[in-house]
């Protein structure tokens, strides 16, 4: 795990991924606050390996919730590009990737319906899709530009890109549904846009359910043959999440690592990170051996910003218990039990 590892040109200092993880706490407009600096300053000292930022809004109808950050207009950059250099000023060698989102029917913003304002949801047309996967590109162009070390694409946890691969919610009849080589179109459009706009050698990650459980509109045998797809196209890295919402209190660690070694088996020797409830160095250590190329961890980075460094020097378990009050936090997310 504290070995260096590489994800397409980047070299990353050890296993250890920060999973994105919505930090709630931009401004109206998108721009961060003063607080965001501190929690990845935290982390790069911390040694965390990759630290991928939480979600990035690529278009103002794609904010997934309020205290969001985004990532299009000029006025955001500046906030983000010291993100990177406050992440690149420490010693770690820690590098940074911008995850990029859009939040489909979850929405907050008044151009796009939104579940949360009780409106349904409609189907977009041909230039819709093509707007939003052009502003994919776009905001990849723009993170690359002000030094992140790459991008994630958010293909997981219901938002527009997991809405598309999902029977459930993907109820088109056209050339962008049906069939699953249709449902994994718009994913694959957005990953060859962000190509064209950074570059051969930038690297390009995805973050992926690997099944949609309980709701089967995503069966993990189809996630078997995207995640391929998408390793066939030459995706950098593929991160195994799944579905939140049954995933509060710890009941069991690793509840997505059963169905991730079924994906790293399609894909080769394209890396594979794997999160989810994820706790003890024996468990991490076991799935790295096993399968997995990198560990991704979310919630006990919340707690313990310097965990990587607990563990190397021999902590056996994380702190983080699950309990979620992390998110409730009045600023930033920050955990709210250490704090009692």
């Amino acid at each position: 795990m504290f070995t260096p590892g590489r994800i397409g040109t980047m070299k990353v200092p050890n296993r250890f991924i920060r999973s994105a993880t919505a930090e709630f706490g931009a401004n109206p407009d998108g721009t961060v606050i003063d607080e965001y600096y501190e929690l990845y300053k935290d982390l790069a000292r911390g040694k965390v390996g990759l630290i991928i930022q939480g979600h990035l809004y690529i278009m103002d109808e794609g904010k997934a919730h309020e205290k969001m950050a985004g990532i299009v207009h000029d006025y955001h950059l500046k906030g983000l590009k010291q993100i990177v250099s406050t992440i690149h000023g420490t010693n770690s060698d820690s590098k940074v990737a911008a995850q990029l989102n859009h939040g489909g029917i979850h929405s907050v913003s008044k151009k796009a319906p939104s579940v949360l304002d009780g409106k349904e949801g409609y189907m977009m047309t041909e230039d819709d899709i093509e707007s939003v996967i052009k502003s994919f590109g776009s905001a990849a162009l723009k993170a690359k530009q002000i030094g992140y070390d790459a991008v994630q694409i958010h293909a997981a946890h219901g938002y527009l890109v997991s809405q598309f691969l999902s029977s459930k919610s993907n109820q088109r009849q056209d050339s962008w549904g049906g069939r699953l080589e249709n449902k994994v179109k718009l994913l694959l459009e957005i990953y060859r846009e962000i190509r064209s706009q950074t570059g051969s050698n930038y690297p390009v990650l995805v973050k992926i359910n690997n099944s949609d459980e309980p709701r089967e509109g995503f069966p993990v045998e189809e996630a078997c043959k995207v995640t391929r797809w998408l390793a066939d196209a030459g995706i950098n890295a593929i991160e195994v999440s799944g579905n939140q919402s049954t995933r509060t209190k710890f009941e069991e660690e690793g509840y997505f690592t059963k169905n991730a070694k079924r994906i790293k088996e399609q894909i080769g020797d394209t890396p594979l990170s794997v999160v989810g409830g994820l706790r003890s160095i024996h468990t991490i250590q076991k799935i790295r051996q096993d399968y997995a190329d990198f560990i991704s961890l979310s919630r006990p980075f919340i707690r313990e910003p310097d965990l990587v460094k607990k563990f190397q020097k021999g902590k056996k378990q994380a702190d983080c218990i699950s309990c979620n009050k992390c998110f409730s936090a009045p600023k930033i997310i920050t955990c709210l039990e250490k704090e009692e």
